[in-house]
């Protein structure tokens, strides 16, 4: 063999180790720690996919990979790759398991309850939107440790572990309100002026006690029977001055005049000056002299 022939040959085996032809995948989602050479490629030897690279970002982030670090990353280890143009990247998801808001709420009102604390206490985070990500293979469960209460300020502090059992892989510390609650009805979709409420146009809504204001309906009865007096947005909370009992007598209405003693009876035509419910007193005018009665 001579010596050319032997370079090539060792050129070929060389290059076997390495991907030909690799191209770059848009997108991947890893589930532990490390981001190989397979996450970001297609085309490679078994060996070479394997291959560690990049520490993977935390559970629930993703991380993008420009043209510039796919090319250093493709040279150090020998693929047979290169960038088209600026554009070409790959993003990398770490895949996790998501305790969500409403878990971890749920969580620590069920803590604030067995602490003694009334069941119309509620919890309002002071991060509204925070949420844990755990590794693949968790339980999206916590517990509430160290919780701390006091009922004077309505506030608590506490640490969420995640997950509820097993061993631990994050914990959070978090503040909130702890807020007196209360259920007042309301209506279920918008009603126009006029219609009357039913048993299936209430719904019932939840609102601190202290943010209640005067004149609100707290009872359901308040309200089924009754119409509405003007139009009314529905999830929010009725007042007494939005309902009225059903209109018996409409403004500008055809009404007879009866004046009845023992020794007489008297009619005559009018008209109504207002709308008017039962045992309502309403204001008339007498057509025929135009006087306000």
């Amino acid at each position: 063999m001579t010596r050319f022939a032997a370079l090539m040959l060792a050129a070929f085996l060389l290059s076997g180790t390495a991907a030909g032809a690799a191209t770059l995948k848009p997108a991947a989602t890893v589930a532990d720690g490390q981001i190989l050479l397979g996450d970001l490629f297609d085309g490679l030897t078994p060996e070479l996919a394997v291959r560690p690279v990049l520490t993977a970002p935390d559970p629930g982030r993703r991380v993008n990979l420009d043209a510039p670090a796919l090319s250093r990353i493709a040279a150090s280890n020998g693929i047979d790759w290169r960038a088209s143009g600026g554009a070409d990247r790959v993003t990398v998801e770490r895949a996790s398991v998501e305790v969500t808001n409403s878990t971890i709420v749920d969580s620590l009102r069920q803590a604030l309850r067995d602490a003694g604390a009334g069941d119309g206490v509620d919890v309002l985070l002071d991060n509204r939107t925070l949420s844990l990500f755990l590794p693949t293979g968790n339980d999206a469960t916590v517990r509430v440790e160290n919780l701390a209460y006091d009922p004077q300020r309505g506030r608590l502090s506490a640490e969420i572990v995640a997950p509820a059992t097993g061993p631990e892989v994050t914990r959070q510390p978090v503040g909130a309100r702890a807020v007196d609650m209360v259920e007042l009805p309301a209506l279920s979709r918008r009603m126009a002026q006029g219609e009357v409420i039913s048993d299936a146009d209430i719904t019932w809504v939840r609102q601190p006690r202290d943010r209640v204001q005067a004149g609100v309906v707290f009872e359901a009865s308040e309200m089924i029977g009754k119409t509405v007096r003007r139009a009314v947005a529905p999830n929010q909370a009725v007042y007494v001055r939005d309902v009225r009992e059903p209109v018996v007598v409409a403004k500008g209405q055809a009404v007879t005049i009866l004046l009845k003693t023992n020794a007489m009876t008297l009619t005559a035509s009018g008209k109504a000056l207002s709308d008017g419910a039962q045992g309502e007193l309403v204001r008339i005018v007498d057509t025929s002299s135009s006087r306000g009665i």
